[in-house]
Order: C-alpha cells, then structure tokens, then sequence
C-alpha cells in the first residue's frame, strides 16, 4: 500500500459523530488492501503522471468512504449489499478539485483494467459527480467491470453519457 493506509480507509466522521466503531474485521483489511494495492495505488501513481502532463496540481485523493462496519453503513444509508461493508469499495475525489478531469481519466484508464464499478455518484446537471465509487471484488471472474452515475439516487449505464 503505497498512497492509501488502512486508517484513511476506515476513518467517518459519521462514525466518530456517533461513536459507531469501525474497525474492520480481517476479511475487511484484506479486501481493503487488494482494492488498494491492485485498483486505488495504481491509478494514483497514473493520475500523478496524467496531473504532471497537464499541469493540474496535486495528483492527491482522498478517501471520504471505505470500510464501513455494519452499523455505520446503516448510519450513512448504504444498501445492505454495499460494497464498502466487505472493504471492497472506497469513495474517492481528486484533492486538485478537477473532479471532471478525474471522473473521464477514471474511466479511460479502467477501460484495459479488472474492476467491479466505478460509479460516478451524485452527477449534477454538467454530469460532474461529487465523488467517485471504485471497487475491485478479490477472487477471479467477480468483476463486473460496471461502469455506472447515480442521479437523486438513481443508477443508470454511464455509457449513455460518455
């Protein structure tokens, strides 16, 4: 794990909010650090190299969700099939605010990649999304590869839009 850290992806102001406990279980670090080390690690160092090219700033992003204990997604209003509670998904926006830039990067790059979605959620009336759903399911032919935006709750094909 070489830009993200098991407490980056545990930590919710939600959870500290509430005092929810948060702390993962092994399954969810183990997940967790496959997400990061075959999905978020690589297209942070991509996203870095793609920054430098067009002089967009800091390649940093950050994580505003990944791991979240039972309780805590009921808190946060994650489906009870959420991705997040198995530490298979994380939430993620460029800390360089250049979230269009970054949502068509994220989608080109997961073109030759193995992934299960990448959900650009929360997509105002320009399709910029608030923040960005990445997940990588461990074990072979579980990805889904789905590309997908959520508007008011609702997901749709993001190839509608591309």
């Amino acid at each position: 794990m070489k830009y993200f850290t098991i407490d980056e992806l545990i930590r919710s102001s939600t959870a500290t909010a509430r005092g929810i406990d948060n702390t993962p279980s092994e399954y969810q670090k183990n997940n967790a650090i496959e997400l990061v080390e075959n999905l978020l690690d690589p297209l942070r160092e991509d996203w870095a190299k793609y920054c430098k090219q067009y002089a967009l700033g800091t390649p940093a992003i950050r994580v505003n969700s990944g791991i979240r204990s039972q309780k805590l997604n009921e808190a946060v209003g994650g489906s009870k099939t959420s991705a997040h509670y198995h530490g298979w998904a994380a939430d993620i926006v460029p800390l360089n605010g250049r979230m269009d830039q970054f949502k068509k990067f994220c989608v080109n790059w997961l073109l030759d990649k193995e992934f299960d979605q990448f959900i650009s959620e929360e997509e105002d009336k320009n399709h910029i999304p608030r923040w960005i759903h990445v997940g990588y399911k461990n074990g072979a032919g579980k990805q889904r590869g789905q590309f997908l935006y959520m508007v008011n709750g609702k997901y749709y094909n993001l190839s509608t839009v591309l």
